[in-house]
């Protein structure tokens, strides 16, 4: 029969090694509220560029030339861009090209994993 002591340290060294222990955060980090993180998801913007250069913001047809006057750049938020397979360089460049003085907004491509 095993002595329970080595049982209990055998238990003792396995939870060690499986569990882990979460690092908190620094305490001089004050964390945003929810309203903070639902107003910031709320400046999230859809933007589809399509093979032909045709370009949506949120469901919408515009131009890459009005897309400025659309979004306020001066404010700050993230873009989801979706770009199509047979888009150029050349017309996905036309387009960051945009946002080049907009630090403050951050763009997002999104692909498919293989």
């Amino acid at each position: 029969m095993i002595p329970l002591i080595n049982i209990v340290f055998l238990l003792l060294i396995f939870f060690m090694v499986a569990g882990q222990i979460k690092a908190q955060p620094d305490q001089a980090i004050t964390l945003p509220s929810t309203a903070q993180l639902e107003s910031a998801q709320a400046q999230t913007l859809r933007l589809e560029l399509f093979a032909d250069g045709q370009l949506m913001l949120n469901g919408e047809l515009i131009e890459v030339a009005s897309l400025k006057s659309k979004i306020d750049l001066e404010s700050a938020g993230s873009i989801a861009l979706f770009a199509d397979a047979r888009v150029t360089a050349k017309q996905l460049d036309e387009l960051l090209s945009e946002f080049a003085n907009t630090p403050q907004w951050s763009i997002e491509l999104y692909t498919l994993e293989k």
